[in-house]
């Protein structure tokens, strides 16, 4: 903290702050068996709503997957506030059907799938998110089995859907006949550094 004098003016109280980088992490671990003739079992996750410096997100899925199950990572945002993401507030979904690993814009309906082709059941892909001030991507990367994934995503400029400030919201759903394995973590990273003058 410094004390500047400038002429004429009443001494000012001027302070920086440099705050290292924290996270928050999100865990879902496997959900019971659904008990819906559909199959279908979710559930909804309230994202950290009040920070608007998000400089990372990592979003880890795990499970076995087979060619008639399906995993779905729901972002969005609880406009009516009940609690629940509804079909109608996701924005993007990021999961495993169709015995492929998937990332979809709802609204526009943009859709990339993995290419790590050998490796389509390995059962683990990492996806990791750059933001800049904006909080709009700016570099994707992503592996499945140790390959690169979502190759058409790495050499472009990424959408700025993947992901959004306004999101407060993550849902989870799992689909499909067979023992329930599952495992989702998603976590973001914040930094931010902050300037006082008065």
């Amino acid at each position: 903290m410094t004390l500047i004098h400038v002429r004429g003016i009443l001494p000012a109280l001027f302070s920086a702050i440099a705050l290292p980088m924290f996270a928050r992490t999100i865990t879902v671990p496997t959900q019971p068996v659904s008990e819906f003739a559909d199959t279908e079992v979710s559930t909804n996750i309230v994202m950290h709503t009040s920070r608007t410096d998000t400089r990372d997100v990592e979003i880890h899925i795990q499970l076995a997957g087979t060619p008639t199950n399906n995993l779905e990572v729901a972002f969005g945002r609880d406009v009516n506030t009940n609690g629940v993401l509804e079909a109608e507030e996701i924005e993007t979904v990021y999961g495993w059907r169709a015995a492929r690993y998937f990332i979809e814009n709802t609204c526009s309906w943009e859709r990339f799938e993995t290419e790590a082709a050998t490796n389509a059941l390995c059962g683990v892909v990492d996806i990791q998110l750059k933001t800049n001030a904006e909080i709009v991507p700016k570099r994707f990367t992503a592996t499945c089995g140790g390959e690169t994934a979502f190759a058409g995503l790495a050499t472009r400029p990424p959408p700025a859907w993947l992901f959004r400030e306004g999101w407060n919201m993550v849902r989870v759903t799992r689909r499909g006949a067979g023992l329930p394995s599952e495992w989702v973590r998603c976590k973001f990273d914040y930094k931010f550094f902050r300037m006082t003058l008065r």
